[in-house]
């Protein structure tokens, strides 16, 4: 696959035509989902009757409408629903297989796809399999799909045979040849051919493409968590209070079941502190800001690098460089140290921020400025406000207005803005991942006489400064085309809302005259036409629809 981290996706529109209520998510991917998502039982004839049975009516409570997508190279087909019927067409719009099916959510996989609630069809629409004892069938991957026969779960192959019997309470779907099984309200893990990799005795887990890059699942038992691989050895002893999670890092800060904090390593390392430490967030050049009454720091070896005073207060940059203020000398100030914990120079500075690009923005005589690695000042002290550099600009605060400056001071936007601030921002919850991204070319929602919009790092309007209101929901990414933030913006007085898709990494909106745009992969997008948002439109690159739907099919 080449769309995300996951081998399959689903785009889910829960809501009517009041776009206003209408809420756009991913939910699949996780391959857990298949369980999760999947409908009560319904009736055996149910696949056959030619109205909507209660099953079905289950599914469209919420108005839920998903569509899967699978790689071209493979498939070529993409489940499409209209007149409440499933069907398949290709890339240019034309259905290879008729809507007929009451549910048809599945990509095809190694030529079967899964319809209705207990059959698998061929890529001519024949069906291959069915048993109407089977209550589901899952997705397929690593060959097989879960499935649920008379209340248990079990895994079937693509012909329908069952290679793991269904004898489980629970289950995951596989994910790197493993996935999870339940029996007696305790979890195990199994491999492909249904062997057991670990004793029932998983208590709870986290599992899917989130741990793939370190093959590293938490579990939790005796009520303390730890980490097993793919093989179901224990990696990590299930000895801390707090999940450990290498999603980000091959390094993690646990709190150990001693109450203090230790250091662990992908590797299984662990360095037991002699403290309950507070870190914040991720290493910084090996360095952890951390906090025991008040702030310090330490490194990834465990070693005291600045010992926590009362009160002291820490800024730690991603270079490893530091500055400190002693809270108990308050007219002191800051000062700034280099990473081997030389004093950068014998300036304090009433108040100061971390180094970013370079620079790190100072206070002196009330005013804000930028001082270089040396010491120096880069940039007088001249503002009322300034914020670290993203991207070669910082928004700055002068004469009551926001703008953006250069590196070497340069005006780059006028200080003329009510408001700016990075669009990574979301009801005071920052998306982490999000800004990482963003700073490649960072946007900024900016505001101006009450209304507000968008520019990027460049000064560049990427959305008009006319909107009542708009925020950042959420970013995708995708392995062939970057990552993609939902913007939603309100459109009239009465705080109607609808969403557009911005290009985060270029910096400008894509296909403005859809809303909730998702990208399928290959060249192919949909979303719903600003000029008719009643319809479920998929289109190609150049913005030309090749299948239209009603949202409710």
């Amino acid at each position: 696959m080449h769309l995300c981290e996951s081998a399959r996706f689903s785009i889910t529109l829960i809501g009517g035509v009041d776009l206003k209520k209408t809420l756009f998510k991913i939910l699949g991917a996780t391959l857990i989902a298949s369980v999760v998502m999947i409908p009560p039982s319904w009736p055996a004839d149910a696949a056959s009757a030619s109205v909507m049975q209660p099953w079905d009516k289950a599914q469209e409570h919420v108005e839920l409408y998903q569509i899967w997508f699978a790689d071209r190279a493979e498939n070529g087909l993409i489940p499409v629903r209209q007149k409440q019927k499933w069907g398949f067409i290709n890339y240019q719009g034309k259905f290879v297989l008729k809507p007929q099916y009451q549910l048809a959510r599945e990509p095809f996989y190694q030529g079967v796809a899964v319809v209705n609630k207990n059959q698998l069809i061929n890529r001519a629409g024949k069906v291959v399999f069915q048993d109407k004892n089977i209550e589901y069938i899952g997705s397929f991957n690593d060959g097989l799909a879960i499935a649920k026969k008379k209340g248990k779960i079990g895994f079937m192959n693509t012909k329908g045979t069952f290679v793991i019997a269904p004898s489980y309470e629970e289950g995951t779907g596989f994910y790197n040849q493993v996935a999870f099984v339940k029996k007696d309200g305790k979890w195990a893990l199994i491999d492909t051919n249904g062997k057991t990799l670990t004793p029932f005795n998983i208590e709870a887990k986290e599992f899917g493409p989130t741990y793939g890059k370190f093959g590293l699942y938490p579990v939790k038992i005796d009520g303390l968590w730890g980490c097993i691989d793919n093989k179901g050895k224990m990696v990590i002893p299930a000895e801390f209070e707090s999940k450990v999670e290498f999603t980000e890092s091959d390094i993690e800060f646990g709190l150990y079941k001693d109450s203090h904090s230790a250091i662990i390593q992908k590797d299984g390392s662990i360095i037991h502190l002699d403290k309950n430490y507070r870190a914040f967030g991720e290493p910084q050049a090996g360095l952890w800001k951390v906090q025991w009454g008040g702030e310090g720091i330490i490194d990834v070896t465990g070693h005291v690098v600045v010992e926590p005073q009362d009160e002291q207060k820490i800024i730690l940059s991603g270079d490893g460089s530091y500055a400190v203020k002693e809270m108990s000398e308050k007219d002191i100030g800051w000062k700034y140290y280099n990473k081997n914990q030389t004093a950068l120079s014998d300036t304090y500075f009433a108040d100061a921020k971390a180094f970013s690009e370079g620079l790190a923005a100072v206070k002196l005589d009330q005013k804000w400025g930028y001082i270089t690695k040396q010491g120096q000042i880069k940039v007088p002290n001249q503002y009322e406000e300034a914020n670290l550099f993203l991207g070669g600009s910082a928004v700055i605060r002068k004469g009551g207005k926001y703008g953006l400056i250069g590196q070497k001071g340069e005006m780059i936007v006028p200080a003329k803005y009510d408001e700016m601030v990075p669009l990574v921002q979301h009801d005071g919850f920052i998306n982490s991942s999000s800004e990482k991204v963003t700073t490649l070319n960072p946007l900024y929602r900016v505001k101006l006489n009450n209304n507000v919009g968008i520019l990027d790092s460049r000064g560049k309007i990427v959305m008009d400064v006319k909107y009542p209101d708009l925020y950042l929901d959420y970013v995708e990414y995708f392995h062939d085309i970057g990552p993609i933030a939902t913007v939603w913006y309100t459109v009239n007085a009465k705080g109607d809302m609808i969403s557009t898709s911005i290009d985060i990494q270029k910096g400008k909106r894509i296909f403005p005259q859809y809303s909730s745009v998702y990208y399928l992969g290959d060249g192919m997008y949909s979303g719903f036409p600003l000029a008719n948002p009643s319809k479920y439109a998929i289109f190609n690159a150049n913005g030309k629809t090749v299948f239209s739907s009603g949202i409710d099919g």
